[in-house]
């Protein structure tokens, strides 16, 4: 079978990226997969970032007018990728867009549409044009595949179509607990919408309050380079000067496993302070560095919000929180009571297992019909 698959962000490297690359890697296994591009990656960077085997997967380049060109006019650059794009999908038996807003009409004689991201509706004046000539309901397509019962909400809503859940790949072999020490943790790319610097504030309270001698907080993520997250970074630093509190920007994986393995909280507020009906893009949709924290017996609290909740089962394999006072409470509960953080390590560790690999590649093989 020849399947044809358009990655929205292939050199982004992130969640998304691992999750459509682990689809692909999968189902290269018995048939020809293409990835359709704007531009080629660097493929040896994307295997070893995102850790998947992409030696059986060809690279489409898509070829407009304006792929050898700036332009300014995003919108006519936009409607001529859709319609590129679209062609191409006719010479595929399956195609997997990963738009999660997605205009392009699909020609395959199969067509799958995964959405990792709850849909948003683009300006009205965009919107109403983009319908005249393609496909903003996303009719053309057979199934809607969602990482999550948040994201699927808000497709269904969306898309007025049943979507169909699969949960994200994690190698939870990967990540397994080692002698843990008095550290408190926090996976997330730098980023004003992870809520690395409220968390900053939290601990420094925290151990204001407790004198948590021994105790350190380390928060790990990727660092984009543009001026605003740069900002952000330095900020969070300034923020926790004078407290045990180290930030790894862009660290290598080898520190990530090390970290997860010696750590015993975990904290994620990703959606802290927003308006879930609103804005859910703002929300964690599933949360893969809860999942892999877990393998390793890292014991998380976590917002009550997007797709935490789906992981973490509140009182036993960790706990959620809605407001910061909570999160310090539940903190202080775990610190206190070793008794309740060993249970909490061992029933967090089994939970991690309802997200492994072999578990997705069963139920992804059941969806896709192959």
């Amino acid at each position: 079978m020849r399947i044809g698959i358009y990655p929205a962000a292939l050199p982004v490297c992130g969640g998304g990226e691992k999750y459509i690359g682990e689809i692909a890697e999968i189902l290269s296994q018995q048939n020809s997969v293409s990835f359709m591009v704007l531009v080629k990656p660097d493929v040896q960077e994307l295997k070893a970032k995102l850790n998947i085997d992409l030696g059986r997967i060809y690279f489409e380049n898509i070829r407009t007018p304006l792929s050898m060109m700036r332009t300014r006019i995003a919108t006519l650059s936009n409607l001529i990728n859709t319609y590129e794009v679209s062609r191409l999908t006719k010479k595929y038996d399956l195609f997997i867009n990963q738009e999660h807003v997605t205009f392009i009409p699909s020609f395959s004689r199969r067509s799958i549409l995964v959405c990792e991201v709850p849909p948003v509706k683009p300006p009205l004046a965009s919107y109403l044009f983009a319908s005249l000539f393609f496909d903003p309901r996303s009719k053309t397509y057979d199934k809607i595949v969602v990482n999550s019962r948040f994201t699927k909400k808000w497709a269904e809503k969306y898309y007025d179509n049943e979507a169909t859940v699969l949960y994200p790949p994690i190698d939870t072999k990967a990540f397994v607990p080692s002698a843990k020490e008095n550290i408190l943790l926090s996976v997330g790319r730098f980023f004003h919408s992870k809520k690395q610097l409220e968390m900053v504030k939290a601990f420094k309270s925290l151990y204001a309050d407790r004198e948590l001698n021994g105790w350190e907080y380390h928060l790990v993520g990727g660092l984009a380079s543009n001026s605003a997250v740069q900002k952000y970074f330095k900020d969070c630093k300034e923020e926790a000067k004078g407290y045990p509190i180290y930030l790894h920007a862009n660290a290598p994986f080898e520190v990530l496993k090390e970290l997860y393995g010696k750590s015993r909280i975990f904290w994620h507020a990703t959606g802290l302070g927003e308006d879930e009906n609103k804005h859910p893009e703002l929300m964690e949709h599933f949360g893969i560095t809860t999942v892999e924290a877990m393998s390793a017996g890292c014991v998380p609290i976590v917002i009550n919000k997007g797709g935490q909740p789906e992981i973490v089962e509140n009182g036993i394999s960790g706990f959620v929180f809605e407001t910061l006072n909570e999160l310090n409470k539940h903190t202080i509960r775990l610190i206190d009571n070793d008794a309740l953080w060993k249970k909490g390590s061992e029933a967090c560790i089994r939970r991690s297992q309802e997200f492994s690999l072999s578990k997705f590649e069963t139920r992804m093989k059941q969806i896709f019909g192959c």
